[in-house]
């Protein structure tokens, strides 16, 4: 018996820890090319809240309370995911191989530079809530132009919805900021 102790322990423990579900945003977009901008790009990675910084989903319950989602981790860190989320998309909607991560693969002669920083991503309620701020900043001339984004998508409370949810917010960041790119 004091043999089987150890093994039906490790048994119970792989068991409770393969039951967790992975989720991830943005792995099958179909973006396509509405433009052509072919200007060089820096994209500084994208600053997000501390509660996106851990692997494990959080979802807001009360306006004061968050709380994590049993079971439910990010598949790979928020902030690298939404930072080439950016950079895919810009580079596929706009037609341009020349939209870099700054600075490890930044060019010399970029255009514009990048600066994302996310205040509140979140489900709360029935709706996902996006609270962002972006600087574009123009490497020639030495401006920047700096904006607020907020938009609210409608959920189920289920997290595939919520995922969803959170992901289609997450583009029409991403929309705003190519708009603004191509615009300024």
């Amino acid at each position: 018996m004091k043999k089987l102790l150890p093994l039906l322990f490790t048994l119970i423990v792989l068991v409770g820890c393969s039951s967790k579900k992975y989720y991830t945003l943005g792995n099958n977009l179909n973006i396509h090319a509405d433009t052509t901008y072919t200007k060089p790009i820096d994209i500084v990675t994208v600053n997000i809240p501390k509660y996106l910084q851990d692997h494990i989903l959080v979802r807001q319950v009360t306006p004061y309370r968050i709380e994590l989602l049993d079971k439910a981790q990010w598949l790979t860190p928020m902030k690298k995911r939404l930072t080439n989320i950016l950079i895919d998309y810009l580079q596929k909607s706009m037609n341009n191989p020349n939209v870099y991560l700054y600075p490890w693969n930044s060019n010399k002669n970029s255009y514009k530079r990048v600066y994302v920083t996310i205040k509140r991503f979140i489900a709360y309620k029935n709706s996902v809530y996006l609270e962002a701020n972006y600087k574009i900043y123009n490497l020639k001339s030495k401006k920047s132009d700096t904006k607020l984004f907020n938009t609210t998508i409608p959920t189920k409370e289920d997290i595939d919805s919520m995922m969803h949810s959170m992901e289609i917010a997450y583009l029409q960041l991403a929309e705003k900021i190519k708009s603004d790119i191509i615009n300024k």
